[in-house]
Parts: structure tokens; sequence; C-alpha cells
């Protein structure tokens, strides 16, 4: 089973971001819940080859507006 653990930076919040162990990949376009907001997956970077099952991803995300 593949852990993906992530950093994730918010642009145009001041939400501080997180570092989150996922089990499943993310995608850009897709959605993430930090807490209590939701934030759209805009650019996902590879910060070092994987090791084993695990998996070190860098996301940027930005807020998306409640409805």
């Amino acid at each position: 089973m593949a852990i993906y653990k992530v950093s994730i930076v918010v642009v145009g919040s001041n939400h501080p971001g997180a570092i989150v162990n996922l089990s499943e990949e993310p995608k850009v376009g897709t959605s993430i819940k930090l807490g209590t907001e939701e934030f759209l997956i805009e650019e996902i970077l590879e910060l070092m080859p994987p090791k084993g099952d695990f998996y070190f991803l860098h996301l940027t995300c930005v807020p998306i507006p409640a409805e």
C-alpha cells in the first residue's frame, strides 16, 4: 500500500498549509480537504524519488470558494 507524504502550500489565502500522509495519489484538478476548508490542487511536484512504498510530493493549492 503506497503512502504519499505531501507538503501543501495554499496560494491566495491565510491558510498555513500542511504536511499530511495520504493513502491515494493526489491529482491536479481535484480537491483536498484541510480541516474544514477545501482546496483545489493546481500543481504537484515530486520532491524526491519514491523510497519503497513512500512517495514525497509537494502540492500547490488554491481555496475553493464557498457556494
